[in-house]
């Protein structure tokens, strides 16, 4: 029978940190070293830490105390207590609210990470290319959680990582029989599939994405199972915040995303001031591929809550790409002065805070199918769909960024080929290949102003 076990919160490090992460063992609060190489982490990647003061910009161009100024507002959120096969845990299944309130400690260090060094008389080993989290902040604070259930109740000093202004990071591991709240697992139990097996669950950490708008992320473990044979083991969630799922990520996916309202400054700028410098801007000369040309009017509405999405542990990211963004639904009117162009059509609305501090950019988005018998429905017309097409595709970006607006819109005939079933020659793989998908532009256009 397994040992019933309580467990608490201990320290804190980087939800954020990507690739090999820059996590740290033992004191992660980032004052175990304040200079030079720190502990070298089991992602294969050393921290070398640099103490700077609150106010120092440092070398990103933010500073901890631009950081401190959202993340010390306190953020609640609901939070939805999930049901495990494999796990018996109090409390069950069922919603509450969570609370985190942080106060800064005066401390802050820039992070920059570097590929580990074999330790002396060890060999080099297979080479691996290993990938470390870009620079960034570390800023330490006091931290108090609670969910208004009372299952947790914990009060500790960590560390948040940040690699914008906007936005900050922090992971929670847990230590067994600690926890001050009432959360409590009774009994774990191995995969089904595994027979007279047993079953462990490890790693227990509370993840957190943090921003101006709110607070995003879950209480999660790595439950294993054996037999001796046979072992299998995987993450479970027993906790997800927001309750809010409109924002929740697809499976697999990597990004971390908060809801926010189209009022609320989730990242410096409201949705409804994106928006309105959309709409602001008036027509713009469009170029056809055919060599005409004719203006374009780009008029969003309906615009309802956004999501801020935050890349979580991806690698190596392009330091070109914001660090976040915000996603807005909306609807998009397009209309060309010569008739060729009158949609509506549903579309996202991004927007993030330009990296040199110069203001924000906005972007339309929109990328939809047809059947093959709705031209109409597209909004294009005078364009003739070629026999043999099962689909039509519109796409349409425009980004406006600081005076200029650049876009293009693209209609075109799509059509999947069946897939080979006696591939010739002869190949070796185990089951037939399909042809990719045919995509015939019928109508594009493009916009500079």
């Amino acid at each position: 029978m397994m040992r019933v076990s309580k467990f608490v919160p201990a320290a804190v490090m980087v939800a954020l940190v990507a690739g090999c992460g820059g996590g740290q063992t033992g004191d992660l609060s980032g004052e175990n070293e304040k200079h030079g190489r720190n502990t070298t982490g089991s992602n294969g990647c050393d921290d070398q830490l640099t103490e700077i003061s609150l106010t120092d910009p440092s070398a990103l161009g933010f500073s901890a105390q631009s950081v401190l100024a959202f993340a010390e507002q306190g953020f609640q959120a609901g939070l939805a207590w999930q049901a495990l096969d494999q796990v018996e845990y109090s409390p069950s299944t069922s919603e509450t609210a969570l609370t985190l309130t942080l106060r800064q400690k005066g401390k802050a260090f820039f992070v920059h990470s570097l590929p580990a060094q074999p330790a002396e008389g060890q060999g080099a080993g297979v080479l691996v290319e290993v990938i470390c989290p870009p620079d960034r902040l570390r800023v330490g604070v006091h931290a108090e959680l609670h969910s208004a259930d009372g299952a947790l109740a914990e009060s500790f000093d960590t560390s948040l990582d940040a690699h914008s202004a906007y936005v900050a990071t922090l992971k929670l591991p847990i230590v067994a029989e600690q926890v001050k709240g009432s959360f409590e697992i009774s009994r774990v139990s191995p995969d089904k599939a595994i027979a007279d097996g047993t079953a462990s669950l490890q790693g227990l950490s509370f993840d957190a994405v943090l921003t101006p708008g709110g607070m995003a992320g879950a209480l999660t473990g790595q439950l294993s199972s054996t037999n001796g044979q046979v072992a299998s083991s995987g993450i479970v969630s027993f906790a997800r915040f927001p309750s809010d799922t409109r924002c929740a990520a697809s499976a697999g996916s990597n990004v971390r995303a908060v809801p926010v309202s189209a009022d609320a400054p989730a990242l410096g700028q409201t949705g409804t001031d994106a928006l309105s410098v959309v709409n602001g801007w008036g027509a713009v000369p469009l170029a056809w591929g055919d060599g005409t040309a004719s203006g374009l009017s780009l008029q969003l509405s309906e615009l309802g809550g956004g999501c801020v999405q935050v890349e979580g542990d991806s690698g190596y990211r392009d330091p070109e790409l914001p660090v976040a963004t915000v996603v807005y639904p909306v609807t998009l009117k397009a209309t060309t002065s010569d008739g060729r162009l009158l949609a509506q059509h549903e579309a996202s609305l991004v927007t993030w805070p330009n990296a040199d501090g110069s203001g924000f950019s906005e972007r339309i988005e929109v990328n939809k199918t047809f059947t093959a018998d709705a031209l109409a429905a597209t909004g294009f017309s005078g364009v003739s769909v070629p026999g043999g097409t099962q689909r039509l595709g519109v796409r349409l970006e425009s980004l406006f960024a600081g005076a200029s607006a650049t876009g293009k819109v693209t209609l075109e005939a799509l059509s999947d080929p069946p897939c080979v079933t006696n591939p010739e020659p002869p190949s070796g793989n185990s089951v037939p290949g399909c042809a990719g998908t045919s995509v015939t532009p019928l109508l594009s256009g493009s916009w500079t102003d």
